[in-house]
């Protein structure tokens, strides 16, 4: 994604003026350290964003509404106290480079209409964002400078753009829909920073159990190696009482049919064949108790690297709504609960998969699966998603947009087949209209079609029969 010219800016300062002019900027979010979603009033429920990247500060409006819970800081604190539900007065480009200007009315502490300016500047590497009052004195920074700068950014101090020197503006070809498109796709960044930010401390929990698992089987292995090499040792032991009254005192090895045999000179042959007797047993009882130890390591290790793999294919709404459940409360979880005590997700929570004609149908047999499928991993909303009426069962879901009538028919017969039904009632509905239930596996639909089976599709049962765990 390119970074905004001037040139561009200027082209989309006046897009934005026509589409930001005359609303109110609302409910404030910070989605993540750097970047903050305002809700735009009107019935369609679009946003204006601000992302304050390095590499391409950008500013956008999205169709699609906020739907997140915000982040803190102390900076949003503040920009929040300074701009309550301000109205966009103006939008225009702001000096000699790329600086956004909104000219906002906004509502003060006694609950009178006051002038705000906010300038977002665009600049790669040096994005910033800074409040002023009406007569443009600072009274709010992102990223603050000091006095003896030669541009200051201070609070009382009045703001003024970065000196440039001129230049020859250059022809834009700017497309400012398409600039916002490429926005929007750059989210899937942002939601990946922004989970992996919240949920830090428990990806960081399970990567270092699986570390030190990792080491713990490597560490396994040697035992076993050190153990095989001892494991006939008893027949040095033997060999010792064979050969009693050939062997010198206080000698350090000797040969017994053909085979050099190590002796301690301290120890006297009795306490030598001994020595050599418990190496044969401890290598035998090592086996054994290591044997488990691997084994116990192992499972566990596969657990983790599951978890790991669904959590990092999981969406943010599905992580917060099954918090508790999954052993993740976010406040202070981290202080109280190590990886070791992780009790959530495993290889038992993978839904299966079937692939007809390269689609795949995901759906769960067990409660844990089916909530995992539907409110955990990351399908699309507008996924289609199945469940057999009147009944327990499966959570179905056809991961493709637009699916054909024969696959809806196929992913309905597999919701009825997994209820051991050959006909009957199907819902449908979209992902996004399916809701958590208060017990586990228990959904609520808000909206759905019925669909009515009178036979199964003939590729529904050969297609179970080959059903595998879902491989991200």
């Amino acid at each position: 994604m390119k970074a905004l010219s001037k040139s561009d800016l200027e082209i989309y300062a006046s897009y934005l003026s026509k589409n930001l002019e005359g609303k109110h900027l609302s409910s404030p979010i910070l989605y993540t350290e750097k970047a903050f979603f305002f809700r735009l009033s009107g019935k369609d429920g679009s946003r204006f964003s601000i992302v304050l990247d390095e590499e391409c500060p950008r500013v956008y409006i999205a169709s699609e509404g906020i739907g997140a819970t915000s982040v803190s800081s102390h900076f949003f604190d503040q920009l929040k106290k300074e701009l309550v539900n301000p109205y966009i007065e103006k939008v225009s480009a702001f000096g000699d480079d790329r600086i956004l200007k909104l000219s906002l009315l906004t509502i003060n502490s006694v609950f009178k209409e006051e002038p705000r300016n906010l300038y977002i500047e665009l600049f790669p590497h040096h994005p910033n964002l800074v409040v002023t009052d009406g007569e443009n004195k600072i009274v709010l920074c992102y990223k603050t400078s000091h006095a003896d700068d030669d541009r200051p950014l201070l609070k009382g101090i009045i703001y003024e753009a970065p000196k440039k020197n001129k230049f020859t503006a250059k022809p834009s070809s700017f497309d400012p829909k398409a600039f916002e498109n490429e926005c929007y796709l750059a989210e899937e960044v942002l939601s990946s920073k922004r989970k992996n930010d919240r949920f830090s401390y428990l990806f960081r929990a399970l990567k270092n159990r699986k570390k030190l698992l990792e080491r713990k089987l490597v560490s396994l292995d040697k035992d076993i190696a050190e153990a095989n090499g001892h494991l006939d040792d008893g027949r040095f032991g033997d060999a010792i009482y064979m050969s009693m009254d050939s062997i010198p005192p206080k000698a350090s090895s000797f040969v017994y049919e053909g085979e050099e045999i190590k002796l301690d000179p301290s120890r006297s042959a009795a306490e030598n064949a001994n020595a050599y007797y418990k190496r044969a047993k401890k290598a035998k009882m090592t086996l054994k108790q290591v044997d488990i130890s691997k084994e116990k390591a192992s499972k566990e290790l596969e657990e983790i690297t599951s978890s790991l793999t669904q959590l990092e294919h999981a969406d943010e709404a599905g992580l917060e709504m099954m918090a508790k459940e999954l052993d993740m409360a976010i406040a202070n979880q981290a202080k109280k609960k190590g990886a070791h005590e992780w009790r959530g997700l495993s290889v038992s929570s993978l839904p299966y998969c079937v692939e007809y004609e390269g689609t795949k149908i995901l759906y769960g047999k067990t409660s844990k699966q089916n909530d995992c499928l539907t409110f955990l991993f990351e399908t699309a909303k507008d996924h289609l998603w199945f469940h057999v009426m009147g009944n327990s069962g499966s959570h179905v879901i056809i991961k493709k947009d637009d699916p054909t009538e024969e696959e809806i028919n196929l992913a309905a017969s597999i919701a009825l087949l997994n209820s051991k039904q050959e006909e009957g009632e199907v819902m449908m509905a979209y992902r996004k209209d399916v809701r958590k239930g208060s017990v586990p596996g228990q959904a609520v639909v808000k909206t759905f079609k019925t669909l009515r089976l009178n036979s199964l599709n003939k590729n529904a049962k050969k297609l179970l029969n080959d059903a595998k765990r879902y491989n991200f």
